[in-house]
């Protein structure tokens, strides 16, 4: 009798299981597969704002025996460069979105998929006026620029060139951002080329400059440039010492040599609190705790 019992608790059960679950499934038909009132998210959702690219374009005459210096600038900023020679592309900047070649003594480039916003595209070579065209990217617009002709300068003026590369291995360093400031505060920019060499065309002459370097990985430098002569073009080999990763400790040693410590506040015996900050700005800090005469 127990036996037919506990078969007949389990069938109940079963049964039970089933209809349940041939329930689900008609909820389940009735809720998401029609196709004319679809299920509508009653949860908050956050709107994502995508912007599309726009592209611009362009071409330059080229000179012969010139290297002409195409450099593209944002917010100031230099983003990308191209060196153009009569006979082909000499180099360009790592950024995967510009394209250059050359034909039949024109130059031609294209940076696609630029953000939108202000850019400024500077020709500029040895001996030649420098040319700026402001172009604004529009969301999936392409906008074709001016044909550029550089025209020779008829002032005096003087030329940087040089490489930089990394003190501890002697690699060159590419697509490094280099600013050049002259005695009146004006700032030429330029980039590295994969090789490492960079050049700034049409200096005032008889002046002395800074050249300033910042990149990821590497101690920030200045290094000073003595006045160049008219129509000369200085030599230059700039070396960045690679920066020291900060000595790592477990946790709960303390702070690693090199981190940044943390912002807070301490009382003295006075109770009178004192922030890290109000210390920091021109002098050492060294921190006692004192735990009091016993």
């Amino acid at each position: 009798m127990k036996q037919v019992l506990t078969f007949s608790v389990q069938l109940a059960n079963r049964k039970l299981a089933i209809q349940m679950f041939a329930f689900a499934l008609v909820l389940f038909a009735g809720l998401n597969c029609g196709t004319e009132n679809p299920i509508e998210g009653t949860g908050d959702t956050v709107a994502v704002e995508t912007t599309a690219p726009g592209s611009f374009y362009g071409d330059v005459e080229l000179i012969e025996d010139v290297t002409i210096y195409m450099r593209f600038l944002k917010a100031g900023r230099i983003l990308a460069q191209i060196e153009f020679e009569m006979h082909g592309v000499k180099s360009t900047s790592t950024d995967a979105n510009l394209f250059a070649s050359t034909q039949r003594g024109i130059g031609k480039y294209h940076v696609k998929e630029a953000e939108p916003g202000d850019y400024t595209v500077q020709i500029s070579a040895k001996g030649y006026q420098t040319t700026e065209l402001n172009v604004t990217v529009i969301p999936d617009q392409s906008i074709s620029l001016d044909k550029i002709a550089l025209a020779v300068l008829e002032t005096p003026v003087s030329h940087l060139r040089g490489v930089l590369t990394s003190e501890a291995t002697g690699e060159p360093i590419g697509a490094v951002n280099l600013q050049l400031k002259d005695n009146t505060g004006k700032v030429y920019e330029t980039l590295t080329t994969v090789t490492g060499a960079f050049s700034f065309e049409n200096l005032p002459v008889q002046q002395p400059f800074t050249l300033t370097i910042a990149h990821a990985g590497y101690d920030d430098k200045e290094v000073s440039v003595e006045p160049i002569p008219a129509a000369e073009t200085s030599e230059l080999t700039v070396e960045l010492v690679p920066r020291q990763e900060p000595e790592r400790l477990d946790p709960g040693q303390g702070l690693s040599i090199g981190s940044q410590a943390p912002v807070f506040e301490l009382p003295d015996s006075n109770n009178k609190l004192h922030a890290l900050a109000d210390y920091t700005a021109d002098k050492n800090v060294v921190l006692i705790f004192y735990r009091g005469g016993w």
